[in-house]
């Protein structure tokens, strides 16, 4: 479910941003979106630096909308380049065009191919605008984070995929055959092994509600300073949108409740994740997982924990806080 959303009729004042080391930005690519997209407004950055240089560029022209193309974490980049450089310049909304793997923000927008709706943005097509409040973390937006097994599945990913070059397996180690490879083969053999980490989870934002498993809040509401949830966790995560990558309902109350995000937590073990992995696709509730609406939590675990923020490996963390952005972002997508 999408937020209420309004309306944009498109402009000529955009511009098209692509990473030109992605594996799907192919000079094919390239010449086709070169026929639809103005040579002055069409932007293959060449590295993170030069990325800067062009969304300070995108600023500077006052373009009113950015279309950024690539996976999740590209996007989550995009966005968050686009904050920190305009200064007090207006934040250009930001169009998403499907060109990563998982590619959770486009399925969720209705992206299509990116020609298409660069077309159907040039014929002067009406186009959905949704204004999203991102969660925030380390001062960083982005829509859906967690920290354990989630993360542990998508640094495993990263590693067999790595390993997998020149092989010829390669093709079957990328994209989603290559996530279930490493969760079944590598992430729940490693914790099946291990035993699960305690978690102090505490709410340092207006009152939070436990969630039941038809969206509705039950129970007291948790004050500020109260206390979420304490125990054994395979995994903590959050969301101010539905989906993981392709296509996972992993957080179907996200969007339900206005001015929280969902914060979900498992205490379940590697073998029970794994058998419980399709009805959590479909957006289901197993037993052992616990939901809540949040707009800002305090995550401490006993051990640091794998992280991942936007599907992008971010490293090991201990604690983080997460909180809903305090104003939206504006994104497009297909009406």
């Amino acid at each position: 479910m999408l937020p209420v959303p309004t309306y944009t009729l498109p402009d000529d004042n955009f511009a098209v941003v692509l990473n030109a080391n992605a594996g799907r930005v192919t000079p094919r690519l390239a010449k086709s979106l070169g026929a639809v997209v103005p040579r002055d407004r069409l932007f293959f950055t060449e590295s993170e630096a030069h990325a800067e240089e062009v969304f300070s560029h995108c600023i500077d022209r006052s373009f009113g909308t950015v279309f950024a193309g690539g996976g999740d974490g590209t996007i989550v980049g995009a966005i968050n380049a686009l904050e920190t450089l305009r200064g007090e310049a207006p934040m250009p909304s930001v169009g998403v065009l499907r060109l990563g793997t998982g590619n959770a923000l486009a399925h969720w927008l209705g992206s299509g191919r990116p020609v298409h709706d660069l077309r159907r943005w040039n014929s002067g097509q009406v186009h959905r605008s949704v204004s999203m409040h991102m969660c925030e973390a380390e001062g960083t937006f982005f829509p859906f984070a967690g920290i354990g097994v989630d993360a542990a599945v998508l640094n495993d990913y990263n590693e067999i995929k790595q390993r997998a070059r020149g092989q010829w397996w390669e093709k079957f180690a990328k994209g989603l055959s290559g996530y279930l490879i490493a969760g079944y083969m590598k992430t729940v053999p490693n914790y099946l092994r291990r035993s699960r980490h305690n978690v102090r989870i505490t709410n340092i934002g207006r009152p939070a509600f436990r969630i039941a498993p038809n969206g509705r809040e039950v129970g007291k509401p948790i004050p500020t300073g109260g206390l979420i949830y304490e125990g054994p966790a395979s995994t903590v995560c959050c969301a101010s949108m539905p989906f993981y990558g392709y296509g996972m309902k992993m957080f179907p109350h996200a969007t339900r409740r206005a001015g929280r995000f969902q914060l979900r937590l498992a205490n379940m073990g590697a073998l029970s994740m794994a058998w419980n992995l399709a009805k959590v696709w479909r957006g289901g509730t197993p037993p052992g997982i616990h939901d809540f609406y949040v707009d800002s939590a305090h995550v401490e675990f006993e051990d640091a924990m794998p992280y991942q923020l936007g599907g992008e490996a971010m490293g090991y963390r201990k604690e983080v806080t997460f909180s809903l952005a305090s104003y939206p972002v504006t994104l497009l997508g297909q009406a």
